[in-house]
C-alpha cells in the first residue's frame, strides 16, 4: 500500500473479471445477470457490482467507473 493511499484517486481497474449467470435481485426476482469485479492498481481496492441484466463487456468496462 503507498504511502498517500488515503488522498482521493481516480481509481484504475486491473484484474477485470466479467462473468455471467443468474442473480436473485433484492426484490426476489431471478434474473439473468452480468457480475463484475476489479482490483485498483494504486489502492488495491476490491470492487465487486452485479447488474441485474446482460449488459456487453465494454459497457461493463465503462460503468467500472
Amino acid at each position: 500500500m503507498k504511502l498517500f493511499s488515503f488522498i482521493p484517486h481516480m481509481h484504475r481497474w486491473k484484474n477485470i473479471t466479467i462473468t455471467r449467470g443468474g442473480a436473485i435481485s433484492p426484490s426476489g426476482r431471478s434474473y439473468y445477470s452480468t457480475h463484475i469485479s476489479a482490483q485498483c492498481k494504486g489502492c488495491d481496492v476490491q470492487i465487486n457490482k452485479v447488474y441485474y441484466r446482460d449488459i456487453s463487456d465494454a459497457e461493463a468496462r465503462r460503468w467500472l467507473g
